[in-house]
């Protein structure tokens, strides 16, 4: 039989993906909020928005995971104390949702479809070992 690698996992890791991407679209806005300009509001909601619906729908979930990992350590630096441990540990999470990937229940998963690579031992005549 041979081992298959989801590349869009499913079931309860898949879930796990959802509830990951949905806590990290949570705190999106208050990162944002730490690392633009207090005067520019609208531009720290409008990019939150975009933030939110690209974790929650897992559209480009690994390059919003990022922007929001970079977002993270960008605010870190200005704080200390029981906050520094919070936006590391989310930093931390948003850096594995990167690695990731969003998960079967996600606009990516639907556009490049749910592939499967198989991993099978090589042939001898195909240079495998004997």
């Amino acid at each position: 039989m041979p081992k298959l690698i989801l590349r869009y996992p499913d079931g309860a890791a898949g879930a796990a993906l959802l509830l990951m991407r949905c806590a990290s679209a949570a705190i999106a806005y208050p990162a944002l909020a730490r690392v633009l300009p207090p005067s520019g509001g609208w531009l720290i909601a409008a990019a939150a928005a975009i933030l939110v619906l690209a974790l929650v729908t897992g559209f480009g979930t690994r390059a919003a995971a990022l922007l929001l990992a970079a977002a993270l350590i960008v605010g870190l630096c200005a704080v200390r104390g029981e906050t520094a441990l919070l936006l590391a540990a989310a930093a931390g999470g948003a850096v594995a949702l990167a690695l990731l990937g969003p998960g079967a229940w996600s606009v990516d998963a639907r556009r490049y479809g749910h592939r499967v690579i198989r991993l099978e031992p090589r042939s001898p005549d195909r240079g495998g070992q004997v």
